[in-house]
C-alpha cells in the first residue's frame, strides 16, 4: 500500500510543472518555485507554453525547458530561451499534455508536482482536471498543487496522513469501485454515479486508505 505524508514544501516532488493558468499565490507552491530559483539540487522547472511568461514577471532566472505549441510565447524571448524550447505543433492536445509526454521521454517516469493548472479560465482547469488520471503511465507520482488545496492522483492502495477535520473529495472519471475509511462518510466498493458525489467529504482520522485499482483523483484541501 502506497504511503502519503502529510505535505510540506520539503516533501513533495521536485521536478515541477508550471501549466499556464493562473501563477501561484500561496506559501507552498511559491516555496518550491524559490527553492529552483534558488539551485537547490534536484529541482528542475518545465513551463507549458506561456507559462514561460508569468514566469518571467517572477524571476529573470530561465526554466530548464518550455513545452508547446509556442504560439503565446513573444519572438524575444524563444529568442533568449533559444534550445529550452520544445514546439509540438500538433493541435489534437494541449500544451499540458504535450508537457507531460516531453517529461517522460526526456527524463523518464518522474514524480511531478503540478503547478499553475487553476485559475484562470474555467474550461482550461476542468480540461486539466479531466486529463491528471490519464498521465498516470507516465508519472512515478502526480502531485497537483494550487493556492485552496492539492490533488493526489492515486492509482493504487494508499493511505494518506491527513489532519483531523481536513476537508476531502474523491473524483472518479472511470466510475469504477472505491472504497474510503477514515472519513465521516465512507465508501466500501461504491461506484460513484456522478463525478461530484465523492465531493466534500471530511477526515475523522489522521490516516485515509483509499482502496482503487484505477486512476482517482483525491482532493484535501487547505486547512
Amino acid at each position: 500500500m502506497k504511503y502519503y505524508p502529510l505535505f510540506s514544501e520539503d516533501n513533495l516532488p521536485q521536478t515541477l510543472v508550471l501549466a499556464n493558468g493562473a501563477f501561484p499565490k500561496a506559501p507552498v507552491p511559491l516555496a518550491l518555485l524559490d527553492k529552483w530559483c534558488a539551485g537547490e539540487e534536484g529541482y528542475s522547472l518545465i513551463c507549458c507554453d506561456g507559462a514561460v511568461n508569468k514566469l518571467r514577471r517572477y524571476t529573470s532566472q530561465l526554466p530548464d525547458a518550455v513545452v508547446g505549441d509556442l504560439d503565446s510565447v513573444s519572438p524575444a524571448l524563444k529568442d533568449l530561451l533559444g534550445q529550452r524550447i520544445h514546439r509540438f505543433p500538433d493541435q489534437d492536445t494541449n500544451d499540458l499534455t504535450k508537457t507531460m509526454n516531453f517529461v517522460h521521454r526526456s527524463m523518464g517516469r518522474r514524480s511531478i508536482t503540478l503547478l499553475g493548472a487553476s485559475g484562470g479560465r474555467e474550461d482550461h482547469f476542468l480540461a486539466n482536471l479531466a486529463l491528471l488520471s490519464s498521465y498516470a503511465p507516465l508519472v512515478d507520482e502526480l502531485i497537483m498543487l494550487t493556492d485552496e488545496g492539492y490533488f493526489i492522483l492515486i492509482t493504487e492502495p494508499a493511505e494518506v496522513e491527513v489532519l483531523v477535520g481536513q476537508q476531502v473529495s474523491v473524483f472518479d472519471f472511470l466510475g469504477k469501485p472505491i472504497s474510503l475509511t477514515g472519513v465521516r462518510w465512507p465508501l466500501e466498493q461504491h461506484l460513484l454515479p456522478q463525478l461530484w458525489c465523492g465531493s466534500l467529504n471530511c477526515a475523522t482520522e489522521k490516516t485515509i486508505r483509499l482502496t482503487v485499482n484505477h486512476p482517482v483523483l483525491l482532493y484535501l484541501a487547505n486547512v
